[in-house]
């Protein structure tokens, strides 16, 4: 047996006893993302946006179209990674959308996604993206937060959840189904986790504002998982 041939075999046996082999994966830059872009003040759809992946920054922009809709192509990188034959390693994972338009301020969102070792899949929802006038006043909750939120992504979170506060859960707008509920729970928790208020120095004040205005919307989610009887 050539030297060649037993380092391989050697290298299989370690990695079979290790449970664990070195191999080359697609590392999720970004998945598959398909979304939406809503003018807040309107309803309306954003048609024009540009739209790309929040990181890396140099990625690809495309732009919406009358429907507001919007189609990004995931991003991968070549890497080594450790696999474990007998594990799952598959797990929720998310990267961040950023959407730019003439007189409004840029729009941010969150793609939910399944992330495994063997590649990335696509959103697990259709991604919803709320814009704001570029001179929108500040909420409540900005002048309770103004010392401990700095980024973009933030101060639109806080318009984001000042927009969900006022809903009628009952009668919500046409654009926001299932995936919309979904998306914004999701962005929101993590842009502006409860942990995050804890920096603030009105951090409670501004933890039971953010609580009351997501309450619309918490709602909207336990009452599409509710399962309904079966009719008589």
């Amino acid at each position: 047996m050539g030297n060649s041939a037993v380092k391989g075999l050697a290298a299989l046996v370690a990695c079979l006893g290790l449970t664990a082999c070195i191999t080359q994966s697609d590392g999720v830059l970004a998945p598959d993302t398909r979304g939406v872009v809503i003018h807040a003040g309107t309803g309306q759809p954003v048609e024009g946006a540009q739209v790309r992946h929040a990181r890396p920054d140099d990625g690809p922009t495309v732009v919406t179209g009358a429907d507001g809709g919007f189609t990004l192509e995931g991003r991968t990188r070549r890497r080594l990674i450790l696999t474990h034959p007998l594990g799952g390693g598959v797990f929720r994972d998310a990267r961040q959308v950023r959407v730019s338009a003439p007189g409004l301020a840029d729009g941010y969102a969150t793609a939910g996604f399944v992330n495994s070792w063997s590649g990335p899949g696509p959103t697990l929802y259709v991604v919803p993206v709320l814009m704001f006038p570029a001179d929108a006043d500040e909420t409540p909750l900005h002048a309770l937060m103004r010392d401990c939120i700095q980024r973009p992504d933030q101060h639109h979170a806080v318009h984001v959840a000042a927009y969900m506060g006022r809903l009628d859960r009952h009668s919500p707008p046409d654009w926001m189904d299932a995936d919309a509920v979904e998306g914004l729970i999701e962005h929101l928790d993590r842009v502006l986790p409860f942990s995050g208020f804890d920096a603030c120095a009105q951090g409670e004040a501004a933890r039971a504002l953010f609580s009351a205005q997501m309450a619309p919307l918490r709602a909207m989610e336990t009452q599409r998982t509710i399962v309904m009887p079966r009719p008589e």
